[in-house]
């Protein structure tokens, strides 16, 4: 009996040893009475604490108090363990030889039978690594020029950069924990402003996924400041939702640079355009003139020579009035309305129409489209007009003759690609480059005009054009144009 129960104290003492050697490796252990004397500390509490056990004993916690914690920290700590609840924390304490070390903490009260405590069992573990890895990370984060906040699962902040909380006029100590309509209420300034930015982290919960934007932002002094807001959803391994990181980025100055350098732009082509139509223009008015001068002289010319130079008259005039025309149809707006068409119908119904043309100037026209392409969204009549002009092109590029080919494909999931190839002498790739500018034309009496409205009009149905050529090979035009689906997806 007496040889079972010393066995059976032998084996508790090996285990307890074995328990305390584990807790010597794991953890920081330390145990204290209800003043918060020191009665025992672990091997591992000593290293971390660089004080013996002897200096230890016997000694209240105070001795490693770095100054960090408030006196209220500390009293909400005693408090709830005094009461025999169990206290965490993350604590910072001050060793021996004056270094700092962080501890993430967990106090056990030991009760009497009457439920009150009679010592205290603190388990630690050393965070020092990974608080000063936050320090530094909180320090560049506070420094950034780009406004950074933090939030949880529910839109709460929980942390934002000195950029952020002096753009939207809030405090440091009472953003905390409080969600966009509570920090409205302490910002009324902005309160438009947060609301907003709230209402826009949905679609990136939604889409799970980093998205970015824009945003307004109007001062109360009638500044207006532009941002580029990149959210980035975090999500638990579980799938669940775990947090969101918004970044804004200052690009005001750069949307005033780059309306500036549009506006520049436009100022260039205007000039641009009031060169080309005072040559262009000058050009028929000065034949005109001198037809006219011809007609007033009295009985130089017979009745056919005065109808050849009415006929003169008539054709400059037609010509003026053509390049009017288009500059009209590239300065005047107008209304658009798109519509879901079938690519294969409207290239058919231009193919159509320009085959009489084709064949008058020994040119063969072939039309060949993919099957079951996705329907465009378009404006019926714009897109008719960039083909018409295209195939025209193709046409007068071969005045002996040669073939004009018409096809289209997909290519890539949400882009079609409709193609106008011609076997013309084609032109330098420096000059194919230029096609589309005002009064830049390959051909004796083109404005470039043309192509510049096909142009403007491609880039209106979010697409493009693209122009190759080869000398002694011909030209290619590629018209690349998005899908119903995506061009809705865009808008």
């Amino acid at each position: 009996m007496i040889r079972d129960t010393l066995a059976r104290l032998e084996k508790a003492i090996g285990e307890l040893a074995e328990i305390n050697s584990a807790l010597d490796v794991a953890s920081i252990v330390a145990i204290t009475d209800v003043r918060g004397n020191i009665t025992f500390a672990n091997s591992k509490f000593c290293e971390i604490s660089k004080y013996s056990i002897d200096e230890l004993l016997g000694q209240n916690h105070r001795i490693i108090n770095s100054g960090y914690h408030s006196e209220a920290f500390f009293k909400d700590m005693w408090k709830t363990i005094a009461h025999g609840e169990i206290w965490r924390g993350e604590i910072k304490n001050k060793a021996k030889d004056g270094t700092f070390y962080w501890m993430d903490t967990t106090i056990v009260p030991l009760l009497k039978e009457d439920g009150k405590p009679y010592q205290y069992v603190s388990f630690r573990i050393d965070i020092t690594e990974r608080k000063q890895t936050e320090e530094t990370l909180d320090t560049l984060i506070s420094t950034m020029p780009d406004v950074v906040v933090f939030k949880d699962a529910e839109g709460r902040w929980l942390k934002a950069n000195r950029a952020a909380l002096e753009l939207l006029n809030l405090g440091e100590e009472t953003y905390q924990g409080k969600t966009a309509l509570e920090l409205a209420e302490l910002s009324t300034d902005y309160k438009g402003t947060l609301l907003e930015l709230e209402e826009a982290d949905s679609p990136a919960w939604q889409a799970a996924e980093t998205m970015d934007s824009e945003q307004e932002i109007v001062h109360s002094n009638g500044r207006v400041q532009i941002f580029s807001i990149t959210r980035v959803p975090v999500f638990q391994s579980d799938g669940k939702r775990g947090g969101m990181i918004v970044i804004g980025k200052d690009v005001t100055e750069q949307k005033q640079t780059e309306e500036f350098l549009r506006r520049s732009d436009k100022v260039a082509l205007v000039g641009q355009l009031a060169a080309g139509i005072a040559h262009e223009i000058r050009n028929p008015l000065a034949a005109i003139k001198w037809s006219i001068q011809l007609l007033q002289m009295d009985g130089t010319e017979t009745e056919a020579q005065s109808h050849e130079q009415y006929d003169m008259i008539m054709s400059e005039l037609d010509r003026v009035d053509g390049i009017v025309g288009e500059l009209l149809l590239l300065a005047k707006p107008h209304e658009v309305h798109y519509e879901n068409m079938k690519v294969h119908q409207i290239t058919k119904m231009v193919v159509t129409l320009m085959q009489s043309q084709a064949r008058r100037n020994h040119v063969e026209l072939e039309m060949r489209l993919a099957e079951n392409l996705p329907e465009i969204r378009c404006e019926p009549n714009q897109l008719k007009q960039v083909l018409v002009n295209l195939i025209k092109n193709a046409i007068e590029a071969m005045p002996t003759g040669g073939k004009v080919e018409v096809t289209g494909d997909l290519l890539t999931d949400d882009r079609i690609r409709l193609r106008v190839k011609d076997e013309g002498c084609g032109i330098p790739q420096e000059e194919a480059n230029r096609l589309g500018e005002p009064f830049f034309s390959t051909k004796d009496k083109g404005t470039g005009l043309g192509l510049m409205v096909s142009h403007r009009i491609i880039e209106d149905h979010q697409g493009r054009l693209d122009i190759t050529s080869e000398v002694g090979k011909g030209t290619i035009v590629d018209v690349i144009l998005p899908t119903a689906t995506a061009f809705e997806t865009a808008i």
